[in-house]
């Protein structure tokens, strides 16, 4: 039997006035959304931090929230520091993941095209792969004191992918790895693939989110559990503003999640550096709750439609204007960061997904469909 993590605040400085009237906003507006039966996240994304930098202030807001919202987890997104020498970049990983690790209830960090740091090398010193934080090192940054909480593919740990059920709510939120690749150094001492552009689910993690995490045939009440998801980038980058490098196997996780979402079968393999062979039959199981998926990257606040199934991207926390399209952020003030407070009745027929923003941008709104809903 899993034994609950327990999770203690810290008193850090005193908030400013602009972050603390933002959250008498967000926890007012919050109020106001509908509470029974509502699975309840706050999602953070590229915070691109450094030591000491302006978003030691988000995680601290962050903590606070947790304090005064009932929150079923924290997720957060990857992206969690700006690169630099491994030293300065590990001290600021763990700063910031100490810092948002303070909350009162779980949270689930996954890995960004970022987080390997392997684009220091490939700019500053080509040959080297001297500034690479390895799996093992993000096993222990992002996972490691979790695993009473968590579910991992026991057979690929450094996998970074994993599972955190909300029993009372029937929840189960399942957080993939777009950079499970190979870390291979080559007779030049470089990496053979890095991670900050190559990006991949392994045949293994396919098998496991066909196998472990969309299995729900251990639970009495199965065809009422419900998923979602989070990746660092959206699992097809087809119409995605921002979208950038497809992810080896895309196509495959999506026919998982579609397979799993209208209780059919799905049957893929392919040969190769990225070779798999995944088969999966949900048609015994039933259509799965699957809700929406969840993604950061882009640095841009999107909404969209594929095969039923609702993908959803949150704007940056990291003080920077990627686009024109995208607001305006300033240090110092209230725009200087960006996160979303996800409230999602998971019971009854209303089918909403509320996104509460703290800080730059806008509230959102949008519906999600079950399986056999798409013509309600």
């Amino acid at each position: 039997m899993k034994t609950k993590t327990v999770y203690e605040t810290k008193t850090g400085p005193q908030l400013p006035d602009y972050m603390n009237a933002e959250m008498d906003r967000v926890v007012k507006r919050w109020d106001e959304l509908p509470q029974e039966e509502a699975l309840r996240l706050l999602f953070v994304t590229d915070l691109h931090h450094w030591k000491g930098g302006n978003q030691l202030r988000t995680a601290r807001a962050i903590q606070e929230l947790t304090r005064r919202l009932p929150l079923d987890a924290v997720v957060c997104g990857g992206d969690h520091s700006l690169n630099g020498p491994l030293g300065d970049f590990m001290e600021s990983q763990r700063e910031i993941m100490r810092e948002l690790s303070a909350a009162a209830c779980p949270v689930l960090p996954l890995k960004g095209n970022h987080d390997d740091n392997s684009i220091h090398d490939f700019y500053h010193h080509p040959g080297s792969a001297g500034h690479v934080v390895f799996p093992e090192d993000s096993f222990d940054l992002y996972v490691q004191e979790r695993q009473d909480t968590v579910t991992l593919d026991p057979e690929h740990p450094l996998g970074l992918y994993y599972f955190c059920d909300i029993p009372e709510k029937r929840v189960r939120i399942v957080v993939l790895n777009i950079i499970d690749i190979p870390y291979r150094v080559t007779e030049k001492g470089n990496l053979q693939y890095n991670g900050q552009w190559k990006y991949a689910f392994s045949d293994r993690q396919l098998n496991w989110v066909a196998h472990k995490a969309f299995d729900f045939s251990s639970k009495a009440d199965a065809q009422n559990w419900r998923v979602v998801l989070f990746s660092h980038a959206s699992v097809l980058q087809e119409g995605v503003f921002g979208g950038d490098h497809g992810i080896e196997n895309d196509e495959a996780m999506w026919g998982i999640m579609k397979a799993f979402r209208n209780g059919t079968a799905y049957r893929s393999s392919r040969e190769g550096e990225f070779g798999y062979d995944v088969e999966a039959d949900y048609s015994q199981q039933g259509p799965g709750g699957l809700i929406a998926s969840f993604f950061g990257h882009v640095h841009f606040d999107q909404m969209l439609l594929k095969d039923g199934i609702r993908v959803i991207s949150t704007l940056n926390a990291y003080t920077n204007q990627d686009f024109e399209e995208a607001p305006a952020r300033t240090e110092g003030t209230i725009t200087e960061t960006a996160f979303d407070l996800i409230t999602i009745p998971v019971r009854g027929s209303e089918g909403k997904v509320y996104l509460t923003r703290f800080g730059a941008g806008e509230d959102r709104v949008t519906d999600y469909r079950l399986h056999g809903q798409e013509n309600e």
